[in-house]
Order: structure tokens, then C-alpha cells, then sequence
């Protein structure tokens, strides 16, 4: 069944993809150069063959499903997504810095319809990138244990989609996640606008050009 016009990314998108963008229980532990220390050569061995799996199978996702986010003209002529190369130095650890606050915050994202989407304020992620610090914030969606972290970038409009991206979080303890820019993907309505996106706001908006995961759909 193809989704209903407008449907939300929030409910759509998780159905959707969640054999592509669903949290991995690592059962492994990266180290990351500037942040965790060294890379294990086999773990990164390991996680370049996941990637390039889960873009395969997203390829295939989008041209043969029924339920593929593509325009009918779009599928007809569809043979893959545009990725930048896999460079595993976007690849970070660490934990969530969870809201200090007694009272649970809230935000409005703005979607692509002009309309805002309400989420959890759930914490931040600092990292470190050729020697300079950045922080996102982490959302919840509401009444669900299940994160979102949209991103922009000086990328946007240029190379990737205009609106930002989207990265999961692969969660690998209490408060402890991955964050893989190369699984960076674009929303829904970058391909089709009928669906609703939410999009990142001046608070994960990164002055740096992420130059890594997926690159805007042409």
C-alpha cells in the first residue's frame, strides 16, 4: 500500500525504513581518532561492509518496493543513490548529555510545509571534528522512547538537500550512541513532496560542510 499523501515522516518514515535506519545494538566498540582514541583496523573493516550493505539494500528498497518514496516517473529511471565515500573519520562516540532540567522541554521543528512538528528536547552530543567542537541536540519523539537528530550543514543546497538530513542513532548503552554521518540520509520529501518532513533548526545547524553520507537526489 503506497502512503497516504502528506502522511508525516515521524509515523511513515519509521515503517518505512526500519530495516534501514533503525538503531543497531553494536556489539562491538569503535574508537574514534580525537575523541575515543584509536580505531580497531577490523572494526572499521567491519563497518565499511555494513554501510555499503545498507546502501544496497536502500537502492533496492527504493526501486522495487510498493511503498518506495520515488515518484512513478522517478522509479522508471532510478538505478541508485548519490553517496559521498565512505570516510570513517565521521564516525564518533559518545554520550548524551541528558537535559538538567527538572521540567521536560519541548521544541517546534519547521517542516517543509510551513507548518512545525513538536518533539522532546532529550539531550546533547559533542563532538570533535579537525580540531574544533560541535554540539547537537538530540530529540524525542513524543509519547516514544525512539530519538531524531536532523542536521544542516554547509553542504545544503549545494551538494545535499536543501532542508538538512537525517542520521540515526545507534544506541550501544544507557546514554551512549554512535552517531555515522556516512548513514546521513535525506527525508522523505526530498524525493516526493507529498510527505511532510520536519527539518533542523539554528541549534543543529553545523558550520562545517559534512561531506559525508547521502548527496541530494537529482
Amino acid at each position: 500500500m503506497v502512503p497516504r499523501k502528506t502522511k508525516n515522516i515521524d509515523e511513515n518514515g519509521k515503517k518505512l525504513w526500519k530495516y534501514l535506519l533503525v538503531g543497531i545494538n553494536v556489539l562491538f566498540f569503535l574508537r574514534v581518532p580525537g575523541l575515543t582514541g584509536e580505531v580497531e583496523p577490523y572494526l572499521l573493516q567491519s563497518r565499511e561492509k555494513e554501510i555499503q550493505e545498507e546502501r544496497a539494500e536502500k537502492d533496492r528498497f527504493f526501486k522495487e518496493s510498493p511503498r518506495s518514496p520515488l515518484r512513478a516517473h522517478d522509479i522508471i529511471h532510478f538505478e541508485k543513490l548519490d553517496y559521498y565515500p565512505i570516510d570513517l573519520r565521521y564516525v564518533f562516540v559518545g554520550e548524551i548529555e541528558r537535559n538538567p532540567k527538572a521540567r521536560t522541554e519541548y521544541i517546534k521543528l519547521p517542516t517543509n510545509k510551513g507548518n512545525f512538528r513538536k518533539y522532546v528536547k532529550h539531550g546533547k552530543f559533542q563532538f570533535s571534528f579537525d580540531g574544533r567542537e560541535f554540539v547537537l541536540t538530540i530529540y524525542r519523539y513524543l509519547g516514544r522512547r525512539n530519538l531524531f537528530l536532523p542536521f544542516k550543514d554547509k553542504t545544503n543546497g549545494l551538494e545535499t538537500y536543501e532542508k538538512g538530513r537525517y542520521v540515526e542513532l545507534e544506541v550501544i548503552g544507557e546514554n551512549r550512541v554512535i552517531i555515522d554521518f556516512n548513514k546521513a540520509g535525506n527525508p522523505f520529501c526530498a524525493y516526493n513532496p507529498k510527505y511532510t518532513c520536519p527539518y533542523a533548526n539554528e541549534e543543529n545547524t553545523l558550520d562545517i560542510a559534512i561531506r559525508c553520507g547521502e548527496k541530494r537526489f537529482k
